[in-house]
């Protein structure tokens, strides 16, 4: 399931520490400690984000990744914390 130009993620868990700039989620019955990008990722799409949006940000934040795209590098990412229950796809109705 492939992220649409208008689809929005949001980052979701039941209960999260933060330090040193990375958070440990709890969410559901899993328990991830994030990196300090996956960290900046949930934080910025706490109340919901575009991908595009959220690729700009991270450059900003961090810089333009090596060897890939910012929008092909903010997929990957978030396909794992997907796997992990940390994120979510928002689809317009």
């Amino acid at each position: 399931m492939g992220l649409g130009a208008d689809d929005r993620v949001r980052s979701v868990w039941d209960d999260v520490i933060e330090r040193d700039g990375q958070m440990l989620v709890l969410s559901g019955n899993e328990v991830s400690l994030l990196s300090i990008v996956a960290t900046e990722i949930a934080r910025a799409a706490h109340d919901g984000i575009t991908l595009e949006a959220l690729a700009d940000h991270l450059v900003e934040v961090f810089g333009p990744p090596q060897h890939t795209d910012g929008v092909d590098a903010v997929r990957e990412i978030i396909d794992v914390l997907m796997q992990r229950g940390v994120m979510v796809i928002e689809r317009p109705r």
